[in-house]
């Protein structure tokens, strides 16, 4: 019974440890979206400038999205990434991702032209995210205010659109 029981506990454990933790794939959505949204020409300096993510208030996150993009480049560019510090001027960036502890900096960062902002906090839409991470049914989904975007000059693709839990109605 002991050796079943232990057996048992040892087979959850592998399981669990096999299921990608929330903060990596959220950071392999974030990753995905550069190759789903249109930036304004203006938001580069040049040809070959790199699509510059920011980390706000997600170390984990950041971690993540560091290894992730070693190497790699989205829409013909390569991508760095950055920590961002409550209050930094978020300067050269074209998506900043703002985790929990640093939801209240949204409406702050939501109004820059250029960038897409995506978070992970209830109610995020309403604050101006315009895609903000969901769990669904013990999953991580997604939701998404392409109006939200486009009064920014970011363009959200609609296969983008057609795989979100939820987008958010507006006028387009």
């Amino acid at each position: 019974m002991r050796a079943a029981l232990a057996g048992l506990l040892m087979l959850l454990c592998a399981a669990a440890a096999a299921q990608p933790l929330e903060h990596q794939v959220k950071a392999a959505f974030v990753f995905k979206f550069l190759s789903f949204v249109d930036w304004p020409a203006q938001s580069f300096a040049g040809l070959d400038a790199p699509l510059a993510i920011g980390v706000l208030g997600a170390d984990e996150l950041l971690a993540e999205l560091n290894g992730i993009v070693q190497g790699r480049s989205a829409q013909n560019r390569p991508v760095s990434v950055r920590a961002l510090r409550e209050g930094e001027k978020p300067a050269g960036l074209h998506l900043i991702f703002v985790g929990r502890a640093a939801a209240a900096q949204i409406p702050r960062l939501a109004v820059l032209p250029g960038v897409l902002v995506v978070s992970e906090s209830e109610g995020a839409l309403e604050q101006g995210s315009m895609v903000n991470f969901v769990r669904v049914e013990g999953r991580v989904r997604f939701e998404v205010a392409p109006e939200q975007a486009e009064r920014r000059g970011v363009r959200i693709s609609s296969r983008m659109l057609a795989v979100a839990q939820h987008v958010k109605p507006g006028r387009l």
